[in-house]
């Protein structure tokens, strides 16, 4: 009798079962009994057939307790090149792709509905055009372990997500086209604010989240007039603040939607007609098209969802008032152009009449472009991470806490590459294939602290964590993650100053 009573007690302290707007959930244990992983819950209707290229649409409701044990496919992409060393590091195995990619995951701590959990809603990167929110490096348990419920997604990628047209622009009630990717990131963060109660969270404090491509759809989010009120607070991994690098600057609508040549990009004459071939023949006709520009590849300024370019967004303080964390990795990588020509071309889009003192600050004396391109990454980032918060704090906002992690990871001689930080916010190393040490589990143990701190109340600070204060001018401090852990001096240089000013139009 005692240990039956005692299985129901248990029973009943473990929200496995949710009901939502469109009908009942079941979810499963985590590794971590005490906690609830919901897999694959629909946030919209598929984007198929007629919906392709169209903005989201409600979710069917459905009868019974739909069974959330499993993720869904990922959104059609290209993936990251067989024996690439992402596909090593993040992506070892093959997963479905279908078009059908609408889903959402959840892992809460909550036993009941009541308990007003702080929420991470987490975007994945991948440059606009891979990625997943079910990756083996995503995983909330951890944070469900600190008391934070974690959301990943899905979004539409690459040409399902970013597609321009006139005529897609002349079916829209709005005269717009593009951006359903960022669409979708808001329609599904719109049913998190009307569903989490659900699950235990507080729909009230929301922190939106991500990396690389993530990161700057976030700093999309919070630069849209469509999320006003439903973001807390923000955290930008490699690809947060103004303008993070030449080549990924948003470009107008109209300065890009008469470019595109639908017979020679994809083999039709209509949108019509594209929307009649598979998603699998149409990914196919865009990889194709590589490693060109034929068609649109990363969010617009549409006068909607982008009202206007977001760095003038910052600078018009029409971004959302809230703390941010943000940073960068040491060794985040080159810049996408790889020769000396193309670079120079670039810098001149960028810097206009400024550019030939920028191009001697990169490649002169010593530090040729061969040199120079290694640290180009990290540097640009930087500069648009200190830009950033010096703009907030010269509109009296914020705070804005800054990190630099510099942890070179054990295994190979990569270092802290771009997306390594991943490991350690999620603490997922048993799905890595990495030889961890102590001192990478202590780092993980503080990244994960430090984040959930942040969602809880938009202050990272914590027992047992050193001191991390915000990035001012007075103090140009920022964290260093890596083997110390502490605050540091700002690693600037010339070209980081150079560029950090000119985003803020000194």
């Amino acid at each position: 009798m005692f240990a039956a009573a005692l299985l129901q007690e248990r029973k009943e302290n473990q929200m496995r079962e949710v009901t939502v707007e469109n009908g009942k959930l079941s979810g499963i244990p985590c590794g971590w009994p005490s906690i609830t992983a919901f897999y694959g819950i629909p946030y919209a209707a598929p984007p198929v057939g007629g919906l392709r290229w169209r903005p989201p649409q409600p979710a069917a409701d459905w009868e019974g307790v739909r069974d959330c044990a499993r993720a869904s496919a990922k959104c059609p992409q290209l993936g990251v090149g067989p024996g690439s060393f992402y596909e090593k590091e993040f992506y070892p195995y093959e997963e479905s792709m279908d078009e059908d990619c609408l889903y959402l995951n959840v892992w809460t701590p909550a036993r009941k509905p009541e308990e007003k959990l702080p929420v991470i809603f987490w975007v994945h990167g991948g440059a606009f055009m891979t990625g997943y929110g079910h990756s083996a490096h995503f995983d909330g348990e951890h944070f469900a372990r600190q008391d934070v419920i974690l959301v990943t997604i899905n979004y539409r990628l690459n040409v399902f997500g970013w597609m321009v047209h006139p005529e897609l622009s002349a079916e829209s009630e709005r005269g717009i086209s593009g951006n359903y990717g960022l669409l979708d990131q808001i329609y599904a963060l719109k049913w998190v604010r009307r569903n989490i109660t659900g699950f235990g969270g507080d729909p009230d404090n929301i922190t939106v989240a991500g990396q690389s491509a993530g990161a700057m759809s976030v700093h999309a989010l919070i630069s849209s007039p469509l999320t006003r009120g439903d973001i807390c607070k923000a955290i930008l991994q490699s690809g947060g603040g103004m303008t993070t690098l030449p080549d990924m600057r948003c470009p107008k609508l109209s300065e890009v939607e008469n470019t595109i040549d639908l017979p020679s990009a994809l083999g039709v004459n209509s949108i019509a007609e594209a929307r009649e071939l598979s998603w699998q023949e149409l990914l196919d006709r865009w990889r194709r098209t590589m490693p060109g520009q034929a068609l649109q590849r990363t969010p617009v300024v549409d006068g909607y969802v982008l009202p206007k370019g977001i760095d003038e967004i910052g600078h018009d303080q029409e971004y959302h008032d809230i703390p941010y964390l943000m940073g960068v990795t040491a060794d985040e990588g080159l810049i996408s152009l790889r020769d000396q020509a193309g670079f120079e071309e670039l810098m001149h889009r960028e810097f206009g009449a400024d550019a030939e003192e920028f191009i001697k600050l990169a490649v002169s004396g010593d530090l040729d472009y061969d040199a120079y391109k290694g640290k180009s990454f990290m540097e640009f980032m930087l500069a648009s991470c200190l830009a950033w918060a010096e703009l907030l704090e010269s509109h009296g906002k914020g705070p804005v806490y800054l990190y630099y992690l510099d942890r070179k990871l054990p295994g190979d001689e990569m270092g802290a590459f771009h997306a390594a930080d991943l490991w350690y916010v999620f603490k997922t190393f048993m799905r890595s294939w990495r030889p961890w040490t102590g001192a990478d589990y202590e780092l993980a143990s503080a990244c994960n602290t430090y984040w959930a701190n942040f969602a809880k109340t938009g202050n990272p600070n914590g027992e047992r964590l050193p001191e991390w204060t915000p990035y001012t001018k007075e103090h140009p401090k920022l964290m260093e993650l890596g083997e110390r852990i502490g605050m540091m001096n700002t690693p600037g240089n010339p070209r980081v100053d150079f560029r950090k000013k000119f985003l803020l139009r000194e």
